[in-house]
């Protein structure tokens, strides 16, 4: 599958997914914002954050070598976009490792979504050199650890606080 492009949802919406660059700071930030607390504390284990705040964990040049997938409602086109309905990213952590994260908006979630912006950061990942995909995930965050099973995914011990 081809990161960019048009795909169709399984409950019939259509999203167009593209690599993100540094002029969707701002919708990224923005698609954050709109999550409902609970989809907020899920994806960055924390409650709701400063505006300051949720424009650094927006920001798509932190690290060499991060790939950042977003997904437009199709009320735009390639060109121009809609509103963002998810993003997906991963920040290499060395040894030919990544660490993944995916935010879906709440009224997106469990239309096949995230499934679709994993294939899609899986699929990117061999060209940047990255083996192996990680995510910290909070136990409670039922459907992230529902999204990762197919994919072979392991549960492994608490680090760090996490």
């Amino acid at each position: 599958m081809a990161v960019s492009g048009r795909r169709d949802l399984a409950d019939g919406r259509t999203v167009w997914l593209r690599e993100a660059g540094p002029a969707d700071v701002p919708a990224i930030a923005r698609l954050f914002t709109e999550l409902s607390r609970e989809a907020f504390r899920s994806r960055f284990l924390a409650g709701q954050p400063s505006p300051d705040l949720v424009s650094g964990l927006a920001r798509i040049d932190v690290r060499p070598g991060m790939v950042c997938i977003i997904a437009a409602t199709a009320t735009g086109s390639a060109a121009g976009p809609g509103q963002l309905a998810a993003e997906a990213r991963y920040v290499p952590i060395g040894d030919g490792a990544a660490e993944l994260a995916l935010t879906v908006l709440d009224s997106y979630q469990g239309a096949g979504l995230g499934r679709l912006l994993l294939d899609a950061l899986a699929e990117r990942a061999p060209a940047s050199g990255i083996e192996r995909l990680r995510a910290i995930v909070n136990l409670s965050n039922a459907r992230m650890l529902h999204l990762l099973a197919p994919y072979g995914w392991a549960l492994t011990e608490p680090v760090e606080g996490y």
